[in-house]
């Protein structure tokens, strides 16, 4: 059962209208609403209620849920790029918090009608090349050379989403509704731009995560793994963190055997340190 996290209800609209979705009755500050298929949320605007927005909703689900629940963010975002037209939209591949100046980066969408990728640059307030009133941050041009889309939900959503949910069920794409003119889109302009990309991604949002229809992880990789490994007595977080590689590898190299750790190496571990290093050294051949 998949959500889809919104700022604003004119950028959910279109979705809640073609889902039919209705209001969840819960006890939280968020408005969720829900079918037998999905969950659709909105935050309202900024990057802290986006946050906790999406620590309200995973606080509803059971870890076995969110393990198993595609997670995506979709809005408009203001454009910073040349050869670029009011409605296009990007996948983001990265995100700046500009206050923080910390990255962040989601996993890339392999598959998609929606070929271009970008990033993101996540601001506390609405941006401006030019001063328009106090509501907008004005950027200068030289800040700018290496922003391509500004928002003010981004890095709030990743931050969050990754603490409850894999990080390859998170997903953020962003439309471009303006090129920074210091001016604020109107409710009906900014639901006709998503509504005109409904259709194609609807789709792809009904697709199944790629693990989901045959988990050959759970059922062929991890068990082998398991057995082969049983001596080491992993601990329930380094198994954890090492099945997220193992499945990094395999999504991105779904026919390829994984590579073997180095089993030379077990017969001189000693200590917890030790098993760290011979994890640390096979987890850097399956991000390789």
């Amino acid at each position: 059962m998949p959500s889809l996290f919104f700022a604003l209800l004119s950028e959910a609209k279109p979705w809640i209208q073609k889902t039919k979705v209705t209001p969840l009755s819960h006890s939280g500050k968020f408005r969720i609403y829900q079918n037998e298929s999905t969950y659709i949320i909105i935050s309202g605007p900024g990057k802290i209620p986006m946050a906790l927005a999406v620590s309200e909703f995973a606080s509803l689900l059971s870890k076995e849920t969110r393990n198993q629940m595609k997670i995506w963010n979709l809005g408009i975002a203001g454009g910073n790029m040349a050869k670029t037209n009011v409605g296009d939209f990007y996948w983001i591949h990265k995100i700046r918090d500009f206050a923080s100046q910390k990255d962040y980066y989601p996993e890339r969408i392999q598959s998609s009608s929606f070929k271009k990728e970008t990033n993101l640059t996540t601001f506390d307030r609405p941006v401006s090349k030019v001063q328009t009133d106090n509501r907008f941050q004005v950027i200068q041009e030289k800040e700018l050379e290496t922003i391509s889309l500004v928002d003010m939900e981004g890095s709030g959503f990743f931050e969050a989403a990754s603490l409850y949910f894999p990080l390859e069920n998170i997903a953020i794409g962003k439309q471009i509704s303006d090129f920074l003119e210091g001016r604020f889109c109107k409710e009906n302009q900014v639901e006709e731009m998503m509504g005109s990309i409904l259709d194609p991604l609807f789709e792809e949002w009904n697709t199944p995560l790629p693990w989901m229809e045959e988990d050959v992880m759970e059922t062929k990789i991890w068990p082998d793994i398991s057995r082969r490994l049983a001596n080491l007595r992993l601990t329930e977080t380094m198994k954890h963190d090492l099945k997220k590689s193992l499945r990094f590898f395999h999504l991105r190299n779904p026919n390829a055997p994984i590579p073997p750790p180095d089993m030379g190496f077990p017969q001189t571990i000693k200590s917890k340190s030790d098993l760290k290093l011979f994890l640390a050294g096979w987890k850097e051949k399956l991000h390789a």
